[in-house]
């Protein structure tokens, strides 16, 4: 019986456990509901509050997904974020939900996301 050994390179190895790390420590997104309510509760609509380690980084509104992303600042526009909202439109809220946990690791990666205190 052959025993078959593979060799790898430190390189390999290093960028295998940066993988695994990775992907362990990972942050989940959440969401919070939030019903409409106050005096003109009949022209607002429900709203979901996305969350990355508890703190608010976008929203879901009328099945449309927006999330806060970090820009630089400027005189004309002092704001540290600005807002970009993801082209496909969703039958109901937990359509959109679905689609961020799908997309969770792209999302984070893509995207340098504004954490809202």
């Amino acid at each position: 019986m052959r025993k078959f050994v593979l060799y790898v390179g430190k390189e390999f190895i290093d960028k295998i456990i940066f993988i695994c790390y990775y992907e362990i420590n990972m942050k989940k997104f959440t969401f919070k509901k939030h019903k409409k309510e106050g005096r003109f509760r009949s022209f607002e609509k429900d709203w979901s509050d996305i969350k990355l380690t508890g703190k608010v980084v976008g929203h879901i509104t009328e099945n449309k997904i927006s999330f806060a992303v970090k820009k630089e600042k400027t005189e004309k526009d002092p704001a540290p974020f600005k807002w970009i909202r993801l082209k496909r439109l969703f039958k109901n809220e937990q359509d959109a939900r679905d689609l961020i946990k799908r997309f969770e690791k792209e999302i984070q990666e893509g995207y340098d996301l504004y954490l809202f205190d």
